[in-house]
């Protein structure tokens, strides 16, 4: 930007939408998700509905993912202090804290409703417990 002291954060939607997915870590997330069929199978004695499971790995997905976004949120300071994690997108200015809060919100409550509609309230009250005592 010619004239302006302001800096462009993203150049372009694919940017701002990578910084965004950089915030739920996604490399955690499916060892999370392994340990979450494995329980349903040995509840179910080897009897599970498909479309529960994909539900329930859905919600699971949107509920580690907002509880890693606000790690994110809660570590900012620490994160900016590292060499190793400077880069990450809120301490690097590509996402705002309130942004990441904003986005963690939406996706702890598209994940209780998903786990309350299509598997079960039980499910999606202890995901957002574990949203909720993650930080």
């Amino acid at each position: 930007m010619t004239g302006t002291t302001i800096s462009q954060h993203h150049e372009n939607l694919w940017q701002a939408i990578a910084s965004y997915v950089q915030l739920t870590k996604p490399r955690i997330i499916p060892l999370l998700l392994v340990t979450t069929v494995a329980a349903m199978w040995m509840a179910g004695g080897g009897q599970v509905e498909p479309w529960r499971v994909l539900m329930t790995l859905l919600g699971g997905t949107l509920a580690a993912a907002s509880a890693q976004t606000l790690n994110c949120i809660y570590d900012r300071d620490i994160d900016y202090e590292m060499q190793r994690t400077r880069k990450r997108p809120i301490p690097s200015g590509r996402v705002q804290p309130h942004h990441a809060l904003i986005f963690a919100v939406i996706l702890a409550l598209l994940s209780f409703t998903l786990l309350a509609v299509w598997v079960n309230l039980l499910s999606a009250l202890l995901a957002m417990s574990g949203i909720v005592f993650t930080c």
